[in-house]
């Protein structure tokens, strides 16, 4: 069932950008600052987003992390610490899916690593959820509210 519906995610985020313009409430409503937290086995970081949309859908943006779980027993000293993701990617209104890349980091404390999401907006504006590529397994879940 999982690898269904990764598919159906996936076959869909192919589709291209430029097959619809993103409706400029769309644009306003992802440009807002989006709170919530990543998880896979034994992680959590929690993490703000910021993004823009342009009306040929690009996305572009960051997240903010900070470590707030890892079960690795040498990087307990690191919860609490902070990271910069930058991401860019494509928004496809007609399916109301995200689909962008971890591109570059500011990671000093060395507690990130580049990432892929693929994420859909919800019909009120308010959440974004969906699956990241979590170095290959597709394990790591990201949820956000507004």
């Amino acid at each position: 069932m999982r690898r269904i519906f990764i598919g159906l995610l996936l076959a869909l985020v192919a589709l291209p950008a430029w097959a619809q313009t993103a409706p400029p409430a769309d644009r306003a409503a992802l440009a807002a600052t989006w709170q919530g937290a990543w998880t896979r086995p034994g992680y959590v970081y929690e993490a703000e987003l910021h993004m823009t949309v342009s009306a040929q859908n690009i996305v572009d943006g960051n997240i903010h992390w900070t470590l707030r779980q890892t079960p690795v027993a040498g990087a307990q000293s690191k919860i609490g610490l902070t990271g910069t993701e930058y991401i860019r990617g494509a928004y496809l209104p007609a399916a109301r899916l995200l689909r962008f890349d971890g591109y570059k980091k500011d990671d000093p404390n060395v507690i990130l690593g580049l990432d892929k999401y693929r994420l859909v907006l919800s019909d009120d504006d308010k959440v974004i959820g969906g699956i990241t590529w979590a170095n290959g397994d597709w394990a790591g879940r990201f949820s956000l509210g507004r």
